[in-house]
């Protein structure tokens, strides 16, 4: 398969120390930073606002973790790229895409939902039936739980009002915050030193260990690698944006809608793994046909505009 280049033209004359440095030298660099700033101190500011009473400052919490976002994760990224380029546009792809190509976008996210969750139904299957897995991890997972359990406060609401600020932070903030540092910047400077398949897939892996979440690593590096591709392919930001909204929107939908409890990942029983088994191959099949859709879309364009 024909990688596109996209790369911009580096508006910035490399005679500085951080012109000069490797790109994904840099990357790593900033992520460090970011990461630090964000999950650590951005963190430990969510829990000193939560305090004791999570529930009843579950607001003031939510705001601390919007905040974070904006100043720790996107600042520093638009700080960090303005000191290595000028060319801000080019580097966080600030263009309208395709009316095609988006709408190709959504439709991807739509159909890998069933894709990703059919792997979590199987992961978990496995994780709670080997015995040698699951004394291993037990510990592991029981941190987890607990860090699940503190979350599902933070993105549960129970009033269309409530629902609209839990959009805002879930959806709307990490959409724009998430897509600028890594589908923007991360891409951008790795595409300088790789093609842009290999320069997608580590994206997206870097975007998965970001998170944080072992046991989402697979989920995180699939929904990381087709958000890297639909922004490289339809070269602008706002796909990406637009896409990450819609995948956290549906999750924060289904909370609001149906609870907690009722979306935990449920035991299958052997007359349920075909079910899920033919989910997975259904809409493996789907979203395999909306990126070649995508990827021909692209191309024509492409010849098109040459």
């Amino acid at each position: 398969m024909q990688d596109f280049n996209t790369n911009d033209n580096n508006l910035t004359p490399k005679t500085g120390f951080i012109q000069n440095l490797n790109p994904f030298g840099y990357v790593v660099i900033v992520l460090l930073i970011v990461f630090f700033l964000y999950q650590i101190i951005g963190g430990f500011l969510a829990i000193i606002s939560g305090g004791e009473k999570l529930d009843e400052n579950i607001h003031i919490t939510r705001l601390v973790l919007a905040f974070g976002q904006y100043m720790l994760i996107l600042a520093p990224t638009v700080f960090f790229t303005r000191l290595q380029t000028h060319d801000i546009k080019g580097t966080f792809r600030l263009k309208l895409p395709a009316p095609g190509l988006l709408i190709l976008s959504i439709l991807g996210i739509v159909l890998i939902q069933p894709l990703l969750q059919g792997y979590m139904y199987f992961q978990d299957f496995i994780l709670n039936h080997l015995p040698i897995l699951q004394e291993s991890i037990k510990w592991l997972k029981d941190i987890f739980d607990m860090l699940e359990k503190a979350t599902d406060k933070i993105v549960s609401a129970y009033s269309p009002l409530e629902f609209i600020v839990v959009v805002f932070v879930i959806s709307i903030t990490p959409a724009i915050c998430e897509e600028i540092l890594f589908r923007g910047f991360v891409l951008k400077n790795i595409e300088k030193v790789a093609k842009p398949s290999i320069a997608i897939f580590l994206t997206g892996f870097l975007f998965a260990l970001y998170h944080f979440e072992p046991f989402n690593m697979i989920p995180l590096i699939v929904l990381g690698c087709y958000l890297g591709f639909v922004v490289h392919y339809s070269d602008s930001i706002y796909t990406g944006m637009i896409c990450h909204f819609f995948n956290n929107f549906f999750a924060s939908y289904l909370l609001y809608k149906y609870g907690a409890e009722e979306l935990k990942t449920p035991e299958i029983s052997g007359s349920e793994t075909l079910n899920v088994m033919v989910m997975i191959l259904a809409s493996l099949i789907l979203f395999g046909i909306v990126l070649m859709m995508y990827y021909k879309l692209r191309a024509k364009q492409t010849v098109e505009n040459v």
